[in-house]
């Protein structure tokens, strides 16, 4: 069964909201990596911006609008 963008922005945001906060580029990629998320979601977190976030929110806002960064 393919996975939808969807279903990797629901497994993105569960992974998201196991880590602890304020969280950094690297502990977030790395993260995503341990989960084993797709490849697409697992690229599009390491074109984030290094510097810390604060809420598995903030992570999602900076990927779906880059100029948020």
């Amino acid at each position: 069964m393919e996975t939808t963008g969807e279903d990797e922005e629901t497994e993105l945001r569960q992974v998201l909201d196991e880590l602890s906060y304020p969280a950094d580029k690297v502990r977030i990629v790395i993260c995503a990596e341990v989960h084993d998320l797709g490849i697409d979601v697992r690229r599009r977190l390491h074109h984030l911006p290094y510097r810390h976030y604060s809420s598995p929110s903030e992570v999602l806002a900076v990927l779906s609008d880059p100029d948020r960064s």
